[in-house]
């Protein structure tokens, strides 16, 4: 055994983050003697090596090369068939002591199961020995036929730090426990491995926003050759989310609506007058001869109260609240709507007017007179939040 500190040494060295240590930083190599129970009293299939045999393999590894990080990973390759292979278990550990920092019990079960001694590799004479305490409920629970496993163990010193590791059968020894690491390693290694990941992010991260993919010449051509569509017609075709927009940002963008009344010809061939005539027209009317009435003609139908209410009083502004142009039907609809929304807002709803009117854009729902602008906004703004599409207009 006088070997087996330079196979720690190897095994401490071999793993890249840890510290360097020196065949005299291991010391107190002793033996630990580790309860077991088996089904029967035959000890089956365990290898028991001979002490001399041991003794003169490590002789004649001194003097040849550490072993390397790629063969002992070839023999945990060829460990590996005899580990996956599923035998049913007839040896258990009778110990429950944690006495190893780093290593389990379970940990040094299946260590010494694999790799243990079946006789003592040293007398107590030679080497420490250390007995670990018998668990009664452990050796009790599987009913077997005691016996002892054999580890070799050994600490290592480096400063302040220091650690124990055990040793089993094996050529190099096999060796489990916990190294000792270097500060200065582990964090040149986490510095690394911080790059890596910056790097990384920042190879993924996306440098600029698509470019717009243009439209080949074809498809230009045949866009700029389309005729254009009405405004009726464009406002159709708009997608849903800008007809959703809020009124308020219509309303400044667009120039207000043409809700005049205007009159439009009658089916039954009556005309109507003019409701307000302007000078120039007046005018014009008064230097042009008047046409004599046509025998069959009826008289001309009155204009309408309302309007004429209006047209009386020139100088005041009226505002109005109008929806948008649509049919008859849309507009009756959204002027129940108007009607419902002003109940709790306005003082007196009773004493506003409300009827659809026709435009040259179509029928829209209209309810007046406000005497200020400012008070139809505040209006406007609570029936756009109910989700109506209103706005505040001067008449």
């Amino acid at each position: 055994m006088e070997r087996l500190a330079e196979q720690i040494v190897d095994w401490h060295n071999r793993h890249p983050l840890a510290r360097r240590i020196a065949v005299g930083d291991v010391h107190t190599v002793g033996v630990v003697a580790l309860p077991f129970v088996r089904a029967s009293a035959e000890a089956g299939a365990l290898v028991e090596p001979v002490l001399t045999d041991v003794v003169s393999a490590f002789d004649e590894l001194h003097g040849s090369p550490p072993l390397s990080r790629w063969a002992a990973w070839q023999q945990r390759l060829k460990a590996l068939p005899a580990l996956l292979s599923r035998r049913p278990r007839t040896q258990w550990r009778a110990f429950s002591e944690k006495f190893l920092p780093g290593l389990s019990p379970a940990q040094v079960e299946r260590f010494a199961l694999a790799h243990g001694f079946a006789e003592p590799p040293a007398t107590p004479e030679s080497k420490p020995w250390r007995v670990i305490v018998i668990d009664e409920s452990l050796a009790s629970s599987h009913g077997g036929w005691p016996f002892e496993l054999y580890l070799m163990t050994a600490g290592i010193d480096v400063g302040s730090a220091r650690t124990r590791v055990l040793a089993g059968r094996g050529i190099p020894s096999e060796i489990a426990g916990r190294r000792l690491w270097d500060p200065i390693r582990l964090g040149a290694a986490a510095t690394v491995l911080a790059v890596l990941i910056a790097v990384g992010a920042w190879a993924l991260w996306p440098k600029r926003a698509a470019e717009p993919v243009a439209a080949p010449p074809s498809a230009a051509a045949s866009a700029a050759s389309a005729p254009v569509l009405p405004a009726s017609a464009s406002a159709a075709s708009a997608p849903a989310s800008a007809a959703e927009a809020p009124a308020s940002e219509a309303a400044s963008d667009a120039p207000p609506p043409d809700i005049r009344p205007r009159l439009v010809e009658r089916t039954d061939g009556i005309k109507r007058p003019p409701i307000l005539r302007s000078d120039k027209a007046s005018e014009v009317s008064a230097e042009k001869p008047a046409d004599k009435p046509e025998p069959g003609a009826s008289k001309p139908e009155p204009a309408d109260p309302r309007l004429i209410r209006l047209a009386q009083t020139p100088d005041k502004i009226v505002v109005a609240l109008v929806g948008p142009p649509g049919s008859k039907a849309e507009a009756e609809a959204l002027l129940a709507k108007m009607k419902a929304g002003l109940v709790g807002v306005h003082s007196d709803p009773n004493a506003l007017q409300a009827d659809v009117i026709q435009t040259p854009e179509g029928w829209r729902a209209t309810i007046w007179p406000f005497p200020s602008r400012e008070q139809a906004q505040l209006i406007n703004a609570t029936l756009v939040a109910r989700g109506l599409k209103t706005k505040a207009v001067n008449f």
